[in-house]
């Protein structure tokens, strides 16, 4: 089995993974933000999110019971989307 990303702090009651990813620009913000949205919907899956002008704080849950593979793997895409947005 995966494991999760070690940049990722993970709880199991209720089993849920989070992460606050730093920008220094909002066009460093809105370009995650957009890309993530993409990736959500070629996914289908949607985490919980909040943000301002230079964060964002990024909730999943499991679609399952617990933690598992689809839900790590989609956030070290989730992280690969920070690099990206982040040059």
């Amino acid at each position: 089995m995966a494991e999760p990303p070690s940049t990722w702090q993970v709880q199991q009651r209720p089993p849920l993974m989070t992460r606050r990813y730093e920008f220094a620009s909002y066009a460093e913000t809105r370009k995650f933000l957009d890309d993530l949205a993409v990736l959500s919907e070629r996914t289908g899956y949607f985490p919980d999110l909040n943000f301002g002008k230079t964060h964002v704080n990024v909730s999943v849950a499991p679609r399952e019971e617990t933690l598992g593979e689809t839900e790590y793997g989609f956030t070290a895409q989730v992280d690969a989307l920070a690099d990206k947005a982040r040059g």
